[in-house]
C-alpha cells in the first residue's frame, strides 16, 4: 500500500473537522428554537390530541437513530479500509463521518420535533445532549486518517 501525501491527510482531516463541527453546532440551534417557541406560552398547541404514547414511541426513534448512527460509523470506516487507493480510502472515511454525524443529529431533531408537538423541552434537550456526546465520542481521528493513507505507524482502525 503505497501511503499518501501527509498534506494530502491534513486536507482531509481539516475537511472533515469543518463539516463534522457544522453538524454539531446546528444542535445547539435546535434547542435555542424548541427553547424560544416553548417559552412562547403556547406548549403542545400543535400535538392537541396526540396519543400519549406518542412523544415516547418517538423517543425511541431517536435513540434507535444513535444506536444506527454507531452501526453505520463502523461499519463505513471498516468499508473504507477496503477501498484500493489512499484517495479513496480517505474520501470515504469522511463520507462515513459525514452520514454517521447526520444520523446523530436526527436524533436532536426527533427531540425538536417532540418538543414541538408536546410543549416539553425536555425532549429536545435529552436527545440533543445525548446527540452531542455521541458526537464527540464518535469524532473522526487523525490516526484512522493516516492509517487509512498508509502510514505505517498509525494505529489499526478500531
Amino acid at each position: 500500500m503505497k501511503p499518501a501525501p501527509s498534506l494530502y491527510v491534513d486536507a482531509a482531516v481539516r475537511i472533515t473537522t469543518v463539516i463534522c463541527a457544522a453538524i454539531l453546532m446546528s444542535i445547539p440551534v435546535y434547542v435555542l428554537v424548541a427553547w424560544v417557541i416553548v417559552g412562547q406560552g403556547i406548549p403542545g398547541a400543535v400535538g392537541v390530541g396526540l396519543p400519549q404514547a406518542a412523544p415516547w414511541a418517538l423517543g425511541a426513534v431517536g435513540v434507535a437513530l444513535l444506536v444506527a448512527a454507531q452501526a453505520v460509523w463502523g461499519a463505513m470506516r471498516r468499508g473504507a479500509a477496503a477501498k484500493p487507493t489512499p484517495e479513496e480510502r480517505l474520501a470515504s472515511y469522511r463520507t462515513a463521518a459525514i452520514v454517521s454525524f447526520a444520523l446523530r443529529e436526527s436524533a436532536a431533531i426527533v427531540g425538536l420535533v417532540i418538543t414541538l408537538l408536546t410543549g416539553d423541552l425536555r425532549w429536545c434537550l435529552v436527545l440533543s445532549a445525548a446527540a452531542v456526546l455521541a458526537m464527540l465520542l464518535g469524532w473522526p481521528r487523525r490516526a484512522d486518517m493516516a492509517r487509512l493513507a498508509g502510514d505505517p505507524a498509525a494505529a489499526p482502525i478500531g
